[in-house]
């Protein structure tokens, strides 16, 4: 499982990752059970709701603007890479901002949804950044000493 968590983590902007340990760390709180087991508990979880979503929205923003210059067309499909790496990657988590998002999904079900959402999208983005590659070496050919 962590191959999967470490693949689309590396799809997510940096920034977002951080946010989102930032902002659980507000809106949750971890306690050890009778068993010594790490429970962790959202303690607010409209706030971590809105947050998901802000989340995934500055994943979008982000990319947008370190993307801007190059106006690329193929940046229209490559826009939609981080969020919804963000969005499996908290999927595949255990207590991320997703569970207040969906609070009635099944861990089974989040997490076989994430699983091919990871490897779908995972085949998307490496497809993607071929033809950039492809595109830059062309570009770089072209070009006069």
């Amino acid at each position: 499982m962590s191959t999967y968590i470490d693949a689309v983590a590396a799809l997510v902007p940096a920034e977002v990752l951080a946010l989102h340990s930032t902002i659980l760390s507000l809106t949750t709180k971890t306690e050890q059970d009778q068993a010594g087991q790490s429970i962790t508990t959202i303690t607010d979880p409209g706030t971590l709701r809105w947050a998901f979503w802000s989340l995934i929205a500055v994943s979008i923003v982000l990319y947008i603007v370190r993307r801007l210059p190059t106006k690329d067309p193929w940046d229209i499909l490559r826009v939609i890479i981080p969020p919804v790496a963000f969005v499996a990657w908290s999927m595949l988590q255990k207590a991320t901002a997703f569970d207040a998002a969906f609070p009635g999904l099944r861990e089974v079900d989040r997490t076989v949804i994430a699983l091919f959402v990871a490897v779908i999208f995972g085949a998307i983005a490496k497809a993607l950044a071929d033809k950039a590659d492809k595109e830059d070496s062309s570009r770089a050919g072209k070009k006069r000493p």
